[in-house]
């Protein structure tokens, strides 16, 4: 992902489930200081991860430990949001990808890379489902277009590719102009 991304340093940037921080810390050393950047993740435990290992940065950055579902950002607050490995863990997608439409800037870029539910991670996609405790919901790269243009989303870019069982897709959505 961090090779995918084009980042400026007048960037508004929300990493919406940023986890331990290490996509952070790429993008930090590659493209920043930005003028706003928000590290975000509902887990106290990742959150709590990602301020240590940013602990250096602290001051170029806002943690928040909010679900995507409910960050409670204004209107148009963001030019860039990335959604890194976590889409499948969203409950109700739909309000996400309209709650990320409703954050992002007009002209504003959403990057997103998850899991990508074709071929044999079918099956692994539905063990995972079916052992986590956690709610997983895998969707083709397909069906996270379909979820784009109802949110005034255009696809950019997309790739698919796969490591051993698992699949990857990778979207890059840009919002439209109103």
């Amino acid at each position: 992902m961090a090779d995918k991304l084009k980042l400026h340093r007048d960037d508004e940037i929300l990493d919406v489930s940023a986890g331990t921080g290490l996509l952070a810390e790429m993008i930090l050393q590659k493209s920043g200081p930005f003028k706003r950047f928000v590290v975000n993740d509902p887990s106290e435990g990742m959150l709590s991860q990602a301020k240590y290992l940013l602990r250096h940065d602290v001051k170029k950055i806002e943690f928040t430990g909010h679900y995507s579902e409910n960050l409670p950002f204004e209107d148009a607050s963001f030019t860039q949001i990335i959604c890194l490995n976590s889409f499948h863990y969203y409950v109700n997608q739909e309000k996400v990808m309209a709650h990320f439409s409703r954050l992002l800037k007009p002209g504003g870029t959403l990057w997103m890379l998850d899991w990508n539910r074709v071929g044999l991670f079918k099956v692994a996609s539905f063990l995972i489902d079916l052992l986590s405790p956690e709610h997983i919901n895998t969707r083709t790269l397909d069906e996270t277009k379909q979820l784009c243009r109802p949110n005034g989303f255009t696809v950019q870019d997309e790739e698919e590719w796969g490591f051993r069982v698992w699949r990857f897709f990778f979207l890059k959505c840009k919002r439209d102009e109103l």
